[in-house]
C-alpha cells in the first residue's frame, strides 16, 4: 500500500522548506499548484469540485461551505485592516519621534562641528542621508494608511486589494523601518531591537 501511495504521489513530496523560493521553482518545476497567499487559496477553495466532495459525504452543505469561505476572507480582511492600523500608529506614534530626535541631535553635532571650526562635512553627509530615510519613511508610513483606508464591498475584491497593494507597502514601510532601526541611538529607540529579540537578556 506504502509503495502505491509513493507511486501516486511521488511528485509532491518535498522535505525542503516549503517557504523558501526553492520550493516555489520546484512546484513550478513539478507542474504543482503554487497558492503564495491567502488570496490564491480562497479561489481555489471556491472551486465545484470541492464542494461535490464535502456534499458527496454530508460533511457540509453549499450555503455551509460557502458561509465558511465568505467567513475566512472577511477575517483576512480585518486582520490585515487591523494589522495595516497597528503599523501606521507604531510608524507615527513611535518610530518617527524617535527618528526626529536622533536626526536632531546629528543636526546638533554637525552645528557644534562647524562652530569649533571643524570640517563637517562627512557627518553632513550622514545627516542627510537621514534625513532623506525619515522622509521616505513618512512617505510609506502615508501609503499604508492611504491603501488601509480603501474598501471594496465585495470581500473578495477587497482581499486581492490586500494582496497586491497594501502588503506590499507594508512590506516597504517595514524595510525603511528596519533601517532606521539600525541607526537610531539605542536609548532612543522606543520598541525592543532584533538583538533584544534574539539575545534576551
Amino acid at each position: 500500500m506504502l509503495k502505491r501511495a509513493i507511486k501516486q504521489h511521488k511528485r509532491i513530496f518535498f522535505d525542503g522548506d516549503n517557504y523558501s523560493e526553492e520550493w516555489h521553482e520546484e512546484a513550478e518545476r513539478r507542474g504543482l499548484p503554487n497558492l503564495r497567499d491567502s488570496v490564491e487559496a480562497f479561489q481555489v477553495l471556491k472551486a465545484k469540485k470541492n464542494l461535490d466532495l464535502f456534499k458527496r459525504y454530508g460533511v457540509l452543505g453549499k450555503a455551509e461551505y460557502e458561509s465558511r469561505i465568505h467567513i475566512a476572507i472577511e477575517k483576512y480582511v480585518k486582520q490585515l485592516g487591523i494589522e495595516a492600523e497597528t503599523m501606521v500608529s507604531i510608524a507615527r506614534g513611535q518610530i518617527l519621534p524617535a527618528a526626529l530626535e536622533h536626526q536632531r541631535r546629528m543636526a546638533e553635532a554637525v552645528a557644534a562641528t562647524k562652530a569649533a571650526g571643524l570640517d563637517a562635512g562627512a557627518t553632513t553627509g550622514v545627516l542627510r542621508e537621514f534625513i532623506q530615510l525619515v522622509d521616505q519613511f513618512r512617505e510609506r508610513t502615508a501609503e499604508v494608511e492611504r491603501l488601509g483606508a480603501h474598501h471594496e464591498a465585495d470581500p473578495s475584491r477587497h482581499a486581492a486589494q490586500i494582496s497586491r497593494q497594501l502588503k506590499p507597502a507594508m512590506a516597504r514601510l517595514r524595510e525603511t523601518g528596519d533601517a532606521i532601526q539600525s541607526l537610531v541611538a539605542a536609548d532612543l529607540w522606543p520598541l525592543p531591537t532584533y538583538r533584544d529579540l534574539l539575545f534576551l537578556k
